[in-house]
């Protein structure tokens, strides 16, 4: 009887950034390293929070040993849900906000390469992650706006570098909310970071099982179930 090859995901998290003393997508991904995810073997990766520096440090992985899929975890404060990021775009934007280089964008392209194609679609199953994750009772849904910081470049890089290589690497990025850890005394939404590990676990078996065409629409953008009547 044959035996079934594990294929590898690689699962991203960043640095701590804006005086922020953690970030939860590295303080999940960290959990994962080594786990199994449906036929999938988890290998993590810690990248920083500087541009372009994050897409090189995914490439030289990459390159190290190819995956099979790429799942990015990245945190956006504030944010309610997970976030499945469906496109990413060339141009960053954040002029107040420096990355850990101390280097901000001002509606540049992130990639300095005024050849690229303007945007990328994901090419991971995003509803399908997003719908599994809310399955599981953690709150997601699918996004289409990935901001102008160094997680939708990042985003745009590794989808760029699969494309120019002809690479089949489904690949997608997971916003996060902040931990309730990090929004004491702010009336801002949070998720537990257990709830951000399952999150990524899920995506990466998704990355990893999934077949044929993204599911189906159920409220678009999201991939929520629609609210009780």
């Amino acid at each position: 009887m044959a035996q079934t090859r594990c294929v590898r995901i690689l699962l991203i998290g960043f640095d701590p950034f804006a005086g922020r003393g953690i970030n939860p997508s590295w303080e999940a991904a960290q959990q994962l390293q080594g786990a199994v995810a449906g036929p999938a073997r988890i290998d993590v990766l810690r990248v920083p929070v500087v541009w372009r520096e994050s897409v090189a440090t995914i490439a030289r992985e990459l390159e190290r040993e190819p995956a099979a899929g790429l799942v990015i975890g990245g945190l956006s404060f504030g944010r309610p849900a997970i976030s499945v990021e469906a496109i990413a775009h060339a141009i960053g934007d954040m002029p107040w906000q420096a990355d850990n280089a101390d280097r901000a964008l001002s509606a540049e392209r992130s990639d300095g390469d005024a050849g690229g194609p303007d945007a990328l679609l994901a090419t991971a199953p995003v509803r399908a992650i997003a719908a599994a994750i809310n399955a599981a009772g953690i709150p997601a849904h699918v996004s289409w706006d990935g901001g102008t910081y160094v997680s939708n470049a990042t985003l745009y890089g590794a989808l760029r570098y699969a494309k120019d290589r002809g690479l089949r690497l489904p690949t997608t990025y997971l916003h996060v909310p902040g931990t309730p850890e990090m929004t004491t005394g702010m009336a801002t939404p949070s998720l537990p970071l257990e709830l951000i590990v399952m999150a990524f676990r899920i995506g990466c078996e998704v990355v990893a099982t999934h077949e044929g065409p993204d599911a189906p629409l159920r409220r678009w953008p999201s991939a929520m179930a629609p609210l009780p009547r």
